[in-house]
């Protein structure tokens, strides 16, 4: 018996699944859109608009790294609240150009000295 092509449909999707949604959609448009198009992907405007608030503020925490060891999944701060800061001001439209263009170097800057030091760090805890 061939299964019921309509059970995806109303099969419940998982956050994975509802996320790479969301991105698959807003990676094929090519300006801006309204937040009722979502309703393609299957979300009403309430759902939605959790979705988008809980993305921008994720987007607005400091970058982290997965690193899995064996049966373990360690999480690794790449950026400190400075690198954060910097990385939305860059992102700023509102900031002239050339101010953003420092603040790309800055955060550059401060991304090459933060991994120097956790490199020297791993270095000296090996040595001990």
């Amino acid at each position: 018996m061939e299964p019921n092509k309509d059970s995806k449909i109303t099969q419940r999707r998982t956050l994975q699944e509802r996320i790479e949604a969301i991105f698959r959609l807003i990676d094929r448009q090519s300006e801006v859109f309204p937040k009722s198009r979502l309703k393609e992907i299957g979300l009403n405007p309430r759902t939605a608009e959790k979705w988008l608030k809980l993305i921008e503020y994720i987007q607005n925490q400091p970058k982290i790294r997965l690193i899995q060891t064996g049966h373990n999944t360690l999480i690794e701060k790449v950026e400190g609240k400075y690198q954060a800061m910097m990385r939305k001001m860059f992102i700023d439209e509102t900031v002239p150009f050339e101010q953003r263009l420092l603040y790309v170097t800055d955060y550059l800057k401060s991304l090459y000295n933060r991994e120097r030091i956790g490199d020297e760090r791993k270095i000296n805890e090996s040595m001990r």
